[in-house]
């Protein structure tokens, strides 16, 4: 990479970009708007179908909050699982550090759902206004009744896509062919509609009006990026001894004296920050890689060398040498310890929840035949993607006996609460428990398994009383 040694003899210049922002940002094509644009096709593709996809008659991805329940790629979570989805959120998290270590704000340049959504709000305003300069053109000719006409008709768009974003995110809280059908008849839930203008509206303020400012002031990743990059990062960078003393014009840019930058301002006009990155290395950058697509442009149209703009980090490592920083083995190390995390526990995993209440009611009472009984509430949740009877079993007491309902099958992903009585032969085993008689209260383990899979089992304490 070249050194910055030298620069000072001649000051680098700066000048306004020649399209104001206001006017919008410039499209360009190039390598690193092609990936942008397929990642935009592919978030956006599972975003808005995962949803309407299903595995056995459940969705693929969903929330089920009454139930207390996620649905997840045909495995069903509950509460018992908080740990796990925490081991994902964590390895996420760990990812996107370690990114951030090897070239910044990739992340935020590609796939952040805020740059996601205003590329595609800034190509709908793009087919309906105009580029830039048409917009300023119209601007200088006066043509407010156009410019209005077609603005509302964005604003119109914009409120659309919004809409059906807003409607999108509540389908994960509550299954979207019966959402859809609802919709139609106008037949929303008391959160539903509210969920969906708040979301919708919340994309339309984002993504429409703010954009940028967002990704400046809002974000707090901004903030914090720069502490996960260090000199070796890769970032977007202007090689400012090969472009200065910057060229006002192709023919200045041919002479040996000028620089490689012709000052045309592109990679200003296509930035969706609205950063000149001539200037140096800023925190608004996302790494999005337009402005290296404008250049190369220029460049090549100016039969220069492309890569005046260029990935790079400030002491011209390669990829490999970025791989190799400690800290991203650490990063990568931690990483692959929170999914090893995640696939133990995802093995040793029980899909079966229970509960155990002994009946207030009715605390103890004597049969004829002198026995003791005792009523207890079991709940139990089936997390699995089966159906499954279950056996229920009593230790801790000797000559116990457990009478449960009929009917112990609990279909997949579904509780239900059983009475279960439990009766003690005779009131004689009060005395085996307390023979001084100065306590009458036992513990004794419910045991619940399925009949079908003898891993799913699960044990909880209770008391047995037994009266004076």
């Amino acid at each position: 990479m070249s050194s910055l040694a030298g620069i000072t003899a001649q000051p680098i210049r700066f000048y306004p970009p020649k399209t104001p922002l206001q006017y919008g940002v410039r499209e360009t094509p190039g390598r690193f708007n092609r990936i942008r644009w397929a990642t935009v096709g592919l978030t956006q593709a599972l975003f808005f179908g995962l949803c309407w996809a299903s595995w056995q008659g459940r969705p693929l991805v969903g929330f089920d909050f009454s139930r207390q329940q996620i649905h997840l790629f045909g495995a069903i979570l509950g509460p018992q699982d908080l740990f796990l989805l925490a081991l994902l959120l964590i390895a996420g998290a760990l990812a996107l550090f370690a990114v951030s270590a090897i070239a910044g704000r990739l992340f935020c340049g590609f796939a952040c759902p805020q740059t996601v959504y205003t590329a595609m709000f800034l190509w709908i305003e793009q087919r309906l206004q105009g580029s830039p300069g048409q917009r300023q053109r119209r601007a200088r000719e006066g043509a407010r009744f156009q410019t209005s006409l077609r603005r509302a008709a964005t604003w119109a768009a914009w409120g659309a896509v919004s809409l059906w974003i807003g409607w999108t995110l509540v389908a994960y809280f509550s299954p979207a062919p019966d959402l859809w059908t609802r919709t139609l008849q106008g037949d929303l839930g008391p959160w539903e509609l509210p969920g969906m203008l708040f979301y919708g509206g919340f994309t339309f303020l984002q993504a429409g009006l703010l954009r940028e400012k967002v990704c400046q002031h809002m974000c707090p990743y901004a903030r914090f990026q720069g502490v996960m990059g260090n000199a070796r990062t890769l970032n977007v960078s202007y090689d400012a001894l090969r472009g200065e003393p910057r060229g006002r014009s192709i023919t200045q840019a041919a002479d040996s004296k000028a620089g490689a930058c012709i000052d045309c301002g592109l990679c200003v006009d296509v930035c969706p920050a609205g950063v000149d990155i001539r200037q140096g290395a800023q925190y608004a950058c996302i790494s999005c890689g337009l402005c290296i697509d404008a250049c190369d442009r220029v460049m090549t149209r100016t039969r220069q060398p492309t890569g005046l703009i260029h990935f790079a980090s400030p002491g011209g490592d390669r990829l490999g040498d970025v791989l190799r920083q400690p800290r991203i083995r650490v990063y990568g190390a931690l990483l692959l310890a929170a999914l090893l995390g995640v696939a133990l526990l995802a093995l040793q995993r029980i899909p079966l929840q229970l509960d155990v209440l002994r009946d207030r009611g009715v605390l103890a009472r004597v049969d004829r035949q002198g026995g003791v009984e005792n009523l207890y509430r079991l709940h139990l949740q089936n997390y699995d993607t089966a159906a499954h009877d279950y056996a229920i079993t009593v230790s801790g007491l000797p000559g116990l006996r457990v009478e449960t309902p009929q009917s112990t099958r609990i279909a997949p992903g579904e509780g239900r609460t059983l009475v279960v009585s439990v009766k003690s032969p005779a009131r004689d085993v009060a005395r085996e428990v307390a023979p001084d008689r100065t306590r009458t209260i036992a513990t004794l383990q419910f045991t619940v398994q399925a009949s079908s899979d003898n891993r799913q089992q699960r044990t909880r304490a209770s008391t047995f009383l037994f009266p004076h």
